[in-house]
């Protein structure tokens, strides 16, 4: 499993999605995406693609990971 870096950019909240590829991930970020606008009670959410993490990294991060 691979850690890809996102960031919500209406809300600036950043998170990692563990999945097998950048296609799966960014499923997986638009889903938490759409959950976090809705709890900030808004209609839309902006998710961004940073980089893939290493495992290292990806744990020092402190990051939530869906």
């Amino acid at each position: 499993m691979k850690h890809y870096y996102f960031i919500e950019n209406e809300s600036g909240e950043e998170f990692i999605v563990g999945a097998h590829n950048l296609h799966e991930a960014c499923e997986i970020a638009a889903d938490v995406g759409q959950s976090i606008a809705f709890n900030c009670g808004w209609d839309d959410f902006d998710v961004e693609f940073q980089y893939e993490m290493d495992d290292e990294e990806a744990e020092a991060s402190g990051l939530d990971e869906y």
